[in-house]
């Protein structure tokens, strides 16, 4: 077995994969990107047959009681700026080995909630961690190197210029696989196909898989040792029918079991399990089973959220209950999918990172501390260049840009926050919400892009310990011209960088009367093969 790369060999493939593209190189890249975006985006037929396909599988989730349509459509990037998000990934691995060398098991039980990691369980990941990479979401924000706050796509498209990625947050996540294939199926009905690659991982030749092998090599990695056996895998998640991902669980669950469709894994609320000497069982009706397999799909947040709502009603035994399945070494066979993967790689591996110093996409992140915060204090218009955010969780929830003083110690009253420098991102299609008259909002769509990594896996030979891109999506942003401009009465007082969804929140501000569209807010990215 290859040793996986030391942290100076992630910092030197990075140096490469730079150096390896000049200016002029990057300019005719982008180039050729953004022309294919405006070429899409302004085809009505294959947008209409794109979101048609979508349709057909009810693939739309409203936002703020918005309609049923995506914000987001296939976009196509540089293949060199995906090259460098996937040596940042890398490098983002390296730095939590490095950590765990360091530390050893004890990292891991101090990072995961307090109780919910036996030490013996702590020492089987920890030895893990060190040979596999494990999961990993990694949102970078896509902006032009000499690109202006608020310019439209159009000047972009003029100016020339070209593009660069800044990390935003890393964590380890579930890999969205069941809306991913149905992305990609849509893209090629709609005429993306000849000469678009939307996948990254290999063979091992080193081709890129096709999209059917893909699907194949996800399956493969999920079901691992249990290949006759699906019925008895488990996806846990708490109130999974309420959870906006519970769809794409369904999709995974399909992937998972084609050979035996009839033996589809479970998803499942602890509160439908059992345990029974050590052995997992569901307990619901017809579905009354063993469970020999468990998929984590839980984060801090929904543990947080259920651990107070358990104990308000005095049910602690369901709290303990939960405990025991992440204490229950075989189930997690696949220790990629444990909860504890979610604690290891999180918004403070940036931290690090950007303290490398010469890792140009990652963004100055630090942890907030009594120091920064009496800092603060002192000299407030230091806020102004900042975006804070939650540690754990979901940013979604918790991010603010700019923030008061106050807001600043709201935050940190409830959880250890982030500070990271403030970044905006460029257009890179054309506006596709034309409702929206809104002068800024009319600047165009910005890109924050996420490269989405699966685990190491023995059901990969050729490359069992590292894990491997199997797609990158977009996420649409508008922001205003103006920085100081804020989304009027916004309740959590964001700034108006932001995606759609949070604007859309206050449509009645921007003269939206209509109960306009607000979607899934992710789409395919792909680049062009051959390209300049």
């Amino acid at each position: 077995m290859k040793d996986l790369p030391s942290l100076d060999e992630t910092l030197e493939r990075l140096r490469a994969t730079e150096a390896r593209y000049s200016e002029a190189e990057r300019i005719a890249q982008t180039r050729v990107a953004i022309e294919a975006n405006e070429r899409f985006a302004t085809d009505r037929r294959r947008v209409d047959r794109y979101l048609g396909e979508l349709g057909k599988k009810d693939l739309f989730l409203p936002m703020y009681g918005l309609g049923h349509s995506p914000q987001g459509l296939p976009m196509a990037l540089p293949p060199y700026l995906i090259e460098l998000m996937e040596a940042s990934a890398r490098i983002l691995f390296a730095v939590t080995r490095e950590r765990l060398r360091k530390s050893g098991p004890a990292l891991l039980l101090d990072r995961t909630r307090k109780g919910w990691l036996t030490e013996e369980l702590a020492d089987r990941l920890h030895k893990y961690y060190l040979t596999h990479e494990p999961d990993a979401g990694f949102d970078v924000l896509v902006y032009g190197r000499h690109a202006q706050r608020g310019m439209t796509f159009d000047e972009f498209k003029r100016s020339g210029d070209w593009l660069h990625v800044k990390i935003l947050e890393a964590q380890a996540v579930d890999t969205y696989y069941g809306w991913v294939r149905e992305y990609l199926r849509a893209s090629r009905a709609a005429g993306l196909t000849e000469g678009h690659q939307f996948t990254w991982s290999t063979d091992e030749s080193g081709r890129p898989l096709s999209d059917n092998e893909l699907e194949d090599q996800v399956a493969a990695t999920l079901v691992y040792g249990f290949e006759d056996e699906p019925d008895k895998i488990m996806f846990l998640e708490i109130d999974p029918e309420k959870q906006a991902t519970y769809q794409n669980l369904v999709f995974m669950t399909e992937t998972m079991c084609r050979k035996h469709p009839e033996r589809s894994p479970l998803i499942l609320d602890p509160r439908h399990t059992e345990l029974r000497q050590g052995r997992l069982y569901c307990t619901l009706p017809g579905k009354e089973r063993e469970i020999k397999k468990v998929i984590s799909r839980l984060v801090d947040y929904d543990i947080g959220v259920f651990v107070k709502e358990r104990e308000a009603e005095g049910n602690t035994a369901a709290v303990e209950h939960l405990r025991q399945i992440f204490a229950t070494p075989h189930l997690f066979a696949d220790l990629s999918k444990h909860l504890c993967g979610f604690y290891l790689i999180d918004k403070s591996s940036l931290t690090e990172m950007s303290l490398l110093g010469d890792v140009s996409t990652a963004a100055k992140t630090e942890l907030i501390t009594a120091a920064h915060l009496e800092r603060y204090r002192k000299e407030p218009g230091l806020l102004k260049r900042l975006a804070i955010k939650p540690l754990h969780g979901m940013s979604a929830k918790g991010v603010v840009v700019s923030p008061t003083l106050q807001q600043l110690e709201k935050a940190l009253a409830a959880e250890p926050m982030l500070a990271q420098e403030s970044i905006w991102a460029t257009p890179i299609m054309p506006n596709i919400i034309p409702e929206l008259q809104d002068a800024d909002v009319q600047a165009g769509i910005c890109s924050e892009a996420r490269l989405v990594l699966q685990a190491g896996s023995p059901a990969v030979a050729h490359q069992p310990h590292r894990a491997r891109v199997i797609a990158a999506l977009s996420r649409s942003h508008f922001q205003s011209r103006d920085p100081e401009r804020k989304v009027k009465n916004d309740p959590k007082g964001r700034g108006w960088y932001s995606n759609v969804g949070a604007i859309m929140a206050v449509r009645q501000e921007l003269g939206i009367t209509e109960k306009d569209d607000g979607g899934v807010g992710m789409a395919p990215i792909y680049c062009l093969k051959n390209e300049a």
